[in-house]
C-alpha cells in the first residue's frame, strides 16, 4: 500500500531549490542568499516558497562570482587533478561530450560533485587510466 508523503510541498517549481542548497552552490550562508534575493542579484522564481530559487540562476550567479577554490565549481586544472589526467585530456573529454562542463566568459567550469562521481566509478577509472596520468 502506498502512503502519501506526510508533508508534501505544494506545487514546487520543476527545478526549484532551497536557499540552503543555493548557499552550498554559491559557497555562502543561507542568510547571504536571502540578501542576494532582496538585492535583486538572484531572482526568486516563486515568491513565498521554500524551493523558489531556480538552479540555473543560482549556478549563473555562482559563476559570475567565481573565486578559487570554490565548493561547487572548479576549473579545467582542478578537473584534471580530480580525474587524474592532464588538462588537454579533460578538454578532449568535454569536446566528446563525456564530461559535463559549462563555458563562461571563455573558460570551462565543471561541477565538482559530477567529476568526483565520474572519477569514482570503476568504468571511468578504466577508461581514464588508458590515457595515463599527467596532472
Amino acid at each position: 500500500m502506498l502512503r502519501a508523503d506526510p508533508d508534501p510541498d505544494p506545487d514546487p517549481p520543476v527545478d526549484g531549490i532551497s536557499g540552503k542548497e543555493a548557499g552550498r552552490i554559491l559557497g555562502i550562508r543561507e542568510l547571504s542568499v536571502s540578501r542576494l534575493v532582496n538585492q535583486g542579484v538572484l531572482p526568486k522564481t516563486v515568491r513565498g516558497q521554500r524551493f523558489g530559487l531556480d538552479r540555473a540562476d543560482v549556478e549563473r550567479v555562482a559563476l559570475e562570482r567565481f573565486r578559487a577554490p570554490h565548493p561547487y565549481w572548479c576549473t579545467a586544472g582542478d578537473a584534471a587533478k580530480i580525474l587524474g589526467v592532464d588538462v588537454t585530456r579533460v578538454l578532449q573529454l568535454v569536446d566528446q561530450g563525456l564530461v559535463p562542463a559549462v563555458q563562461h566568459t571563455g573558460r570551462w567550469y565543471f561541477r565538482r560533485h559530477q567529476l568526483e562521481v565520474i572519477a569514482s566509478t570503476p568504468e571511468a577509472q578504466a577508461f581514464l587510466g588508458t590515457w595515463g596520468h599527467g596532472a
